[in-house]
């Protein structure tokens, strides 16, 4: 990894990183975030979801509504996870989202800041790296000719949330400063080496990840020459602005 390359980018552009907060897997629970909203000196110009927001019982867009209110200028960004198709109800309000930004499989600009992203999970059916995928797109296994029908005769929602290689494909050709995925990196125990590649081909200085409900950021420290850049783990609940800096510690893993 390039440690100039790194401690440049961050001087020149420390407040715009500063006002980037991702967020860990909510599972529903908003409280600690707008705690750490009200009581936060910097506020955030951006709230980036690192997926499993795990909502079904309203849409999105009226989750966020006190947000809104809270600062009208706030902007929301957020990429699935795999608990958020547990059901298609679950994936109906999530994407019931207003004006967030959906930004799987897209990198976004916030303030200056290009960020990719790539939701869901690795899922066996689908594709579990190292071993060869059985569908290239969510479109081929989606068509239920393979897979059993449920919920009114629509595909199994997990499938939506399924990574698929097209989705590293179409972000691998494009450059980003920051990539947040909802699985983890290989310095992970159960994180995954194609994501490292991803991450290099696309030239990030940083990735931010989620699911696995713990911070093992300090640890990643030792695989940052073989990474070729910082990865940063993210707990239940847990907010770190884009430098890496906690702002807001968590809840233990469960």
């Amino acid at each position: 990894m390039d440690n100039v390359r790194t401690t440049e980018f961050d001087r020149d552009r420390a407040d715009a990183l500063r006002r980037i907060w991702f967020v860990g897997d909510v599972h529903g629970e908003f409280k600690y975030l707008a705690q750490t909203l009200l009581q936060a000196q910097l506020r955030p110009r951006w709230i980036v979801f690192v997926g499993d927001i795990d909502i079904f019982h309203k849409p999105f867009r009226e989750i966020l509504e006190p947000l809104r209110r809270f600062d009208p200028h706030l902007g929301i960004a957020f990429i699935h996870g795999n608990h958020d198709a547990d059901t298609h109800q679950h994936w109906e309000m999530l994407h019931d989202a207003g004006d967030a930004i959906v930004f799987h499989g897209l990198v976004a600009n916030l303030s200056g800041i290009w960020v990719a992203g790539l939701g869901g999970h690795f899922l066996r059916p689908i594709w579990m790296p190292p071993a060869s995928p059985a569908f290239a797109t969510q479109q081929a296994a989606m068509r239920g000719d393979v897979f059993k029908f449920r919920g009114g005769q629509r595909p199994s929602p997990e499938y939506l949330a399924a990574i698929y290689p097209d989705d590293l494909d179409r972000l691998a050709a494009e450059h980003a400063d920051i990539l947040v995925t909802h699985e983890a990196p290989s310095c992970h125990p159960r994180g995954f080496e194609v994501l490292d590649d991803l991450a290099r081909r696309m030239g990030v200085v940083r990735s931010f990840h989620g699911h696995h409900h713990d911070d093992l950021t300090a640890e990643y420290a030792r695989h940052r020459s073989r990474l070729g850049f910082h990865a940063i783990g993210l707990r239940y609940c847990q907010i770190k602005n884009a430098l890496g800096e906690e702002i807001f510690a968590g809840l233990p893993g469960w």
